[in-house]
């Protein structure tokens, strides 16, 4: 209790005494640790191997040049095991393109599993994906009622080992470059969804968003996050990005040489601009059974 009362006060004292600063840093340093510990007690190559060895699953492989598939016998994605290497050999070249990335050097390991039930014998708990980027893998659910989401949780594992770990005020953007990346849910473009919130009057101010992202709710939050993250990289390049995910938001004016309010300002005329208007957002569907 000392140890940690000692750090915490070091931390206060060169943020300044600032209280807000404080608490980002505390949410960001929570955050690692669930990202870190997961909800399973395996290393993060121990799960990998653990995976592998379970004889229950069956695995079979397939390579391609930046890419290795594991697909179950007779499974869904063992009949389409040519579609979804390809799928996943360009999710990769896709996502290194949107973070500006030009060479990734390992093989990325790809598990598609029958449901949540099986991903959560694997991970610990019932996602649809799972980026697990100390071991360079992704878990991700396929089946007949659910697309696989490989481009979200390879844009998590490139974006981690490439980039590292975002500064505490850039935490938002985890979630959101990965779905930006993706681009995606349902039938509907993350800047439909945004749109659409914006016609509502349901898009937040920006320090709301970078503040705490999570009291927005994992759909609203997620898609407006990816479709600002999309504005910024279509407007300033994925350097900016790159910059903004080490560096923190308090230091995005002078990355984007722009007013936060005018960031704001611009973004909403973009999607103005961009957006076919009039096309029906069915959120409902969203809430209730996800993107998939």
């Amino acid at each position: 209790m000392y140890v940690t009362h000692y750090y915490i006060s070091t931390f206060y004292q060169r943020l300044g005494g600032n209280h807000l600063k404080l608490i980002k840093l505390c949410q960001h340093i929570f955050l690692t640790l669930l990202i870190a510990l997961s909800s399973t007690n395996l290393s993060a190559q121990d799960m990998v191997q653990a995976t592998l060895d379970d004889t229950t699953f069956h695995w079979f492989s397939s390579e391609g040049q930046d890419i290795r598939i594991y697909y179950q016998q007779d499974s869904f994605a063992h009949r389409h095991r040519q579609m979804l290497l390809r799928s996943a050999n360009s999710a990769v070249k896709e996502a290194s393109g949107y973070l500006g990335i030009a060479e990734f050097e390992k093989i990325l390991r790809v598990f598609y599993l029958n449901s949540r039930t099986e991903m959560e014998r694997v991970v610990g708990r019932p996602c649809t994906g799972f980026a697990n980027w100390d071991a360079d893998a992704v878990f991700v659910v396929v089946n007949p009622d659910w697309r696989s989401f490989e481009k979200h949780e390879i844009t998590h594992v490139l974006t981690m080992l490439s980039w590292g770990s975002p500064a505490p005020s850039s935490s938002w953007m985890i979630e959101g470059i990965a779905i930006a990346s993706d681009g995606w849910c349902r039938e509907y473009s993350v800047d439909q969804i945004a749109s659409h919130y914006l016609s509502q009057d349901m898009l937040p101010q920006l320090t709301d968003l970078f503040d705490d992202i999570r009291a927005l709710g994992e759909v609203r939050g997620g898609m407006i996050a990816a479709s600002l993250i999309g504005f910024i990289r279509h407007t300033y390049g994925p350097a900016a990005l790159r910059r903004i995910w080490l560096n923190g938001t308090d230091d995005l004016s002078d990355i984007l040489s722009v007013e936060l309010d005018q960031l704001e300002s611009t973004w909403h005329d973009y999607l103005r601009r961009s957006v076919t208007t009039g096309v029906p957002v069915d959120l409902d569907t969203i809430m209730e059974s996800g993107c998939g």
